[in-house]
């Protein structure tokens, strides 16, 4: 891994920091939510990671190349918020198992040196079709995975969360929270949004992510940037079931009843 900083932070500069990640994943939920929090609070970039388990590809924007980075971005809490924040995000997950939990080492090593004790994810729940329309179109839902029962409990608490009961969380949104939890004793939390796969970006659900996860740590922000996109995702999300019905409606037709003999 390579590194490169652009503000000096340490432990003693930082006040109760909390440190939020999220990365490319389903609806690119995650990373939508982190990189619209750091704009929103006008977060200054204070680091810039590179890994050698990055895709083997370069992204290219207006004809300018890069190679794929992890950004960490710096909030200073205004006196009456309670905690400083640390934002990380990334063009790209590491590529290999191994990489994501070398990451993860990395990540939360320099959470560790800053002081950091809760890491945040913010990610994305797919759902099936049946189980997305059984509860559309009240807003997204938001399901919650924590390293201990009583942050479990005191996040809960808040109306629309709903704990995982069984489950599997997949690549960096699961794993830095939980390494961090397991080896350097922070209190780790998933924030996972309600989704389905075919929502390639959902802003509707990183929004609602994004004003649970304020409430959750106290901090006052506006996420009414997200509301013209968010109607787009609806756009989606009626299309889709229309589409979904009509295709249910024509095997209902399609299926004749069998030939009855009596005799």
């Amino acid at each position: 891994m390579y590194a490169r900083s652009f503000i000096d932070l340490d432990a003693d500069s930082l006040r109760n920091p909390i440190a939020v990640v999220g990365f490319p994943g389903i609806g690119s939920v995650g990373k939508i939510a982190v990189e619209t929090l750091a704009k929103v609070l006008g977060a200054q970039q204070a680091m810039e990671f590179f890994s050698k388990e990055s895709p083997s590809r370069i992204l290219v924007k207006n004809g300018i190349s890069h190679l794929p980075r992890s950004e960490m971005y710096f909030y200073k809490a205004a006196p009456d918020e309670t905690s400083d924040l640390i934002i990380l995000t990334a063009d790209a997950q590491p590529s290999s198992d191994e990489g994501v939990y070398e990451y993860a080492d990395y990540i939360t090593k320099e959470f560790n040196r800053l002081g950091v004790k809760s890491v945040y994810a913010l990610a994305a729940y797919e759902q099936e079709y049946s189980t997305f329309f059984s509860h559309y179109p009240a807003p997204p839902r938001i399901f919650v995975s924590a390293s201990s029962e009583s942050n479990r409990d005191r996040i809960c608490e808040l109306t629309g969360l709903v704990a995982i009961e069984k489950g599997v969380i997949t690549g960096a949104n699961g794993v830095v929270p939980t390494y961090a939890s397991t080896i350097y004793n922070m209190d780790g939390v998933c924030l996972l949004g309600e989704t389905m796969g075919i929502i390639r970006t959902d802003y509707r659900a990183a929004q609602k992510l994004l004003q649970k996860f304020v409430e959750i740590i106290g901090l006052r922000a506006n996420f009414d940037m997200l509301d013209e996109p968010a109607l787009k995702v609806i756009e989606i999300i009626e299309w889709a079931g229309k589409e979904i019905q009509q295709k249910a409606n024509e095997k209902e037709e399609d299926e004749t009843p069998p030939d009855r003999y009596i005799g």
